[in-house]
């Protein structure tokens, strides 16, 4: 392959991740507690190759006055139950399934440091150490998390997992907001600033491409063409 050619479509293959992260960034730009990717880049050889991260930057807390809307103010990670196993998230529009279990928007259950949090009451309060009261009684606490290192993957469904390795730590500066819930960390004007830079890198890259195959084919065509 031409290694003009080569390179350019490298590009193209770039810009094409870049925009499915973009994409992804504005889709769940209303989702609770979600978590942007962003593309970093290393090169190889001739070709720059990128990188998926996730950005673990907190969202803006605003108020809903919904007992069961959580926020964490600080560092930290409410612990919940998967089909795949523990997951993490900032994401606390949690509401109560037919068991009462405290849950997540996908039904998943809320971890405490007893367990699943079972609520069975009429007046429920979360303070800001995560104590969960129903009826003035005390049932659980939730269990939040931080990761000293910040190496999370994405799960999917606004949850996180740590790296292989990693290990969740007891995050001791955090504070629950009872009504309040953690935006995504999605700046939608900027998002669409990068949307169309990267448009525009596309269509540059196509320009190289085909000029680079118009001047190949010229130079086939003239070859052995004996000028008189």
């Amino acid at each position: 392959m031409n290694l003009g050619i080569y390179t350019a479509v490298s590009g193209n293959i770039i810009q094409e991740e870049k925009l499915n992260v973009i994409a992804n960034n504005l889709a769940n730009a209303n989702t609770p507690g979600f978590k942007k990717d962003r593309i970093a880049f290393r090169q190889y050889f001739l070709a720059a190759i990128g990188e998926r991260k996730t950005d673990l930057s907190p969202g803006v807390i605003h108020q809903t006055n919904n007992p069961f809307d959580l926020a964490i103010q600080g560092e930290g990670y409410f612990t919940v139950q998967t089909p795949q196993g523990i997951a993490f998230t900032r994401g606390g529009n949690f509401t109560l399934d037919k068991d009462k279990r405290l849950v997540t928007s996908n039904g998943y259950p809320v971890l405490g440091k007893k367990g699943p949090i079972v609520i069975n009451g009429s007046k429920v309060v979360i303070n800001n150490e995560g104590s969960v009261i129903v009826d003035g009684k005390v049932i659980n606490q939730l269990k939040i998390v931080t990761f000293p290192k910040k190496n999370l993957q994405r799960l999917g469904s606004g949850l996180l997992i740590p790296a292989a390795g990693v290990s969740p730590v007891e995050a001791k500066n955090a504070e629950v907001w009872q009504g309040y819930l953690e935006n995504a960390n999605v700046n939608v004007v900027k998002e669409m600033v990068n949307m169309i830079e990267v448009m525009r890198t596309y269509e540059a890259c196509q320009k190289t491409i085909q000029s680079i195959d118009e001047a190949t084919n010229q130079a086939i065509n003239n070859v052995g063409n004996v000028r008189t």
